[in-house]
């Protein structure tokens, strides 16, 4: 490799990290708004710049390299260096954008985030905005890692270098497809033997259910689970085709409940569960003047967002 004539294009070095990330290309494109030509395209014009292979392709299974893997590590802090180089500069020249990568659990991230972020650029309109959404753990994994600047999340992981704002609370609710537990109180004995749709380990609503059963002497191992799920949308879907019962934030099912197409079940003895959604950021890195501006613009919103 002649490092002399070595030019990498900062789009490039884009499409490999999501790529990375995601272990996809067709995913990094939809993630990108590329096509995944372009993506491939992005990728092969790195290998041959840089006279090494990036990844093993078997099939749909993509890993990085050991070539790949260092690259990550650099491409990483390029990227990241890049973005506060813009942020800073942003200060002094209104005619460079600032940029702001945010996190976000599920439902902050599909029901709360996406209207504060449409409000915030009619505020700031030189900032652009990216918003990942994933389960809290991997929110905070990406918030120490860089990845993100701010993060809006359901649980608080214990960890020294994050730190916790309150935002608001949530309620999580139990909802089944059949009306033979409408307007009732139950036990929670009494739901053992129905079967149950449950989220991954990791899921801010899981933690704050595990919570709130261990608090009155149950866990959810006591229930008759039969499948788990990946995300809110998908144990709603599995809950209208009448696979089990689940635990579900409110706010995702006020529709199906207004509709009829869903009800809630109460539980009597466990009673309202609520979590706090909450701000988080990495403990002693200075926010860039987009991510300062849009905690200031959060605050200011806590009571606008439903």
């Amino acid at each position: 490799m002649d490092r002399k004539d070595l030019s990498i294009d900062f789009r490039h070095i884009e499409s490999f990290n999501r790529v990375a990330d995601l272990k996809s290309f067709s995913k990094a494109a939809e993630d990108l708004f590329l096509t995944q030509p372009t993506v491939s395209g992005h990728i092969l014009s790195l290998e041959r710049s840089l006279s090494v292979r990036l990844f093993d392709r078997a099939g749909r299974d993509i890993r990085l390299t050991r070539a790949g893997e260092i690259f990550y590590r650099y491409a990483s802090k390029i990227l990241s260096s890049r973005k506060d180089l813009l942020n800073a500069l942003s200060e002094f020249s209104q005619g460079i954008k600032g940029e702001l990568s945010l996190g976000a659990s599920t439902i902050p991230g599909e029901y709360i985030l996406p209207k504060l972020m449409g409000e915030f650029r009619k505020e700031h309109p030189r900032f652009m905005l990216s918003l990942k959404i994933a389960d809290t753990k991997r929110i905070a994994l990406m918030l120490l890692q860089g990845d993100v600047e701010l993060g809006l999340i359901g649980a608080r992981l214990n960890h020294d270098l994050l730190h916790y704002e309150k935002y608001e609370e949530d309620e999580i609710i139990v909802v089944c497809r059949s009306h033979e537990f409408q307007g009732k109180k139950i036990d929670f004995e009494d739901l053992l033997g129905e079967p149950w749709i449950l989220r991954e380990e990791g899921s801010g609503t899981q933690m704050a259910v595990e919570g709130a059963l261990r608090k009155k002497g149950k866990t959810l191992k006591q229930l008759d689970q039969v499948t788990e799920m990946g995300s809110t949308s998908s144990v709603k879907e599995g809950v209208k085709a009448g696979l089990g019962l689940a635990f579900l934030p409110k706010r995702a099912v006020e529709e199906e409940l207004h509709q009829g197409l869903l009800c809630q079940i109460r539980l009597g003895e466990i009673g309202a569960i609520v979590r706090q959604i909450y701000i988080v950021s990495q403990r002693g890195r200075t926010l860039s003047p987009a991510g300062m501006a849009f905690l200031r613009f959060l605050g200011r919103n806590r009571l606008k967002v439903h």
